[in-house]
């Protein structure tokens, strides 16, 4: 039983206890009706999970990029477009 199971079982039997009106010595009978109810609530929501530590996997520390992966994400039958033709340049009238 884990310490934060334990400590809800005793405030549940101190609970009962005050309810019942303070009764002496039935201190078993209250705890036992308390971790009836605690495990009984437990039961009854299976999910919840424990709490895990994440830890994250260590970063990579090279900027290079694979080749294959850049070649491979073209597709092989596609025709390449023609290179952009540009403007003739306009050239200023020489000044007599």
């Amino acid at each position: 039983m884990t310490v934060d199971v334990e400590q809800r079982i005793r405030d549940r039997a101190y609970a009962i206890w005050l309810d019942e009106g303070r009764p002496h010595g039935r201190d078993a009978d209250h705890w036992l009706q308390a971790e009836r109810a605690i495990l009984a609530e437990a039961a009854a929501i299976p999910d919840i999970a424990p709490v895990v530590a994440v830890v994250k996997a260590p970063r990579k520390t090279t900027n290079a990029k694979p080749r294959a992966s850049v070649k491979a994400a073209e597709p092989a039958s596609a025709i390449p477009e023609p290179p952009k033709t540009r403007k003739p340049r306009t050239r200023k009238p020489a000044s007599a």
